[in-house]
């Protein structure tokens, strides 16, 4: 296995993945809209394909000789149930192209609350759950990807000015995992797996913390800011919601994080994979390089 597509590759989480698949040595073909922002963030280490999920003819032209995909395909807070959705449409395309060109492998990330969440009440959650099971019913190897909280949201969604936001009061603590523990993770799949294999791995990183905890770690250790911690009600965050859709989805998101319990379940994927090593004060100490 040695050319993989990458589609999503210049969001927050697909970032340190399609760098980790290129440090393990794969040919990796970066499949965007935006092909100078792509190119600004991978330079001449990766190779680029022009490519729209909404185009059925361009998703298949961007697989023609590739051996495996990655996805970081994700809902946007913007999206309505009766929009286009990369997760469903765009998935659709991708899974008859990569039919179409023998594809080896499908690694696609989900959530480890797409995997854990038992309610039937939000069209996002079942959207995701359709997702994987579209996959499963493909007949392609896969492996899908559930992962916990991760530490880019800490300086990457919680903070607003000086502030890191708390919002609600979770019930469980979450394992929260680091993009680039995880992009290597993903990228020793590609590595060591059977190709005629399948596998479903829960990624969770190396400590188990409420989003406070987490929060007043990265605080201490985060050097480029002066930061405090703010908490809020997360009815306030619901009645603002109301009135603007994208705070609506964040809070939906936020509650279902807050009352999902997460226990250990990432034995598996630490065997096969390695054991994630960055902790929350590591990563806050990184971004003080």
């Amino acid at each position: 296995m040695k050319k993989i597509a990458v589609f999503g590759a210049t969001g927050m989480l697909g970032k340190p993945v399609t760098e980790e698949l290129i440090a393990a040595g794969f040919e990796v073909y970066v499949c965007a809209r935006d092909l100078k922002k792509a190119e600004k963030l991978f330079g001449s280490k990766a190779k680029y394909v022009l490519c729209d999920l909404r185009d059925k003819n361009a998703v298949n032209n961007a697989l023609k000789g590739m051996d495996a995909v990655y996805c970081n395909l994700s809902v946007s807070p913007t999206e309505k149930e009766n929009d286009f959705h990369p997760e469903k449409e765009g998935l659709q395309f991708i899974l008859q192209a990569a039919k179409n060109h023998n594809i080896q492998r499908l690694g696609y990330i989900s959530s480890i609350i797409a995997k854990e969440y038992n309610k039937n009440d939000w069209w996002v959650m079942r959207l995701k759950k359709e997702a994987i099971q579209a996959i499963k019913n493909s007949g392609i190897s896969y492996c899908i990807f559930y992962p916990s909280s991760y530490m880019e949201n800490l300086n990457n969604g919680f903070i607003q000015g000086n502030k890191v936001n708390i919002v609600g009061k979770p019930l469980y603590k979450n394992w929260w995992i680091a993009g680039r523990d995880y992009g290597k993770q993903v990228a020793r799949s590609f590595q060591v797996l059977d190709p005629a294999s399948s596998r479903d791995y829960v990624v969770q990183g190396p400590e188990a913390l409420f989003p406070e905890e987490a929060v007043d770690i990265f605080i201490q250790h985060y050097k480029k800011q002066n930061l405090k911690k703010a908490k809020a009600p997360i009815g306030l965050l619901k009645f603002i919601g109301l009135f603007n859709p994208q705070l609506a989805y964040i809070s939906k998101i936020l509650d279902i994080i807050n009352t999902t319990p997460e226990p250990f379940m990432a034995q598996q994927t630490w065997d096969e994979l390695g054991k994630p090593e960055i902790t929350i004060k590591a990563y806050a100490e990184s971004l003080n390089e």
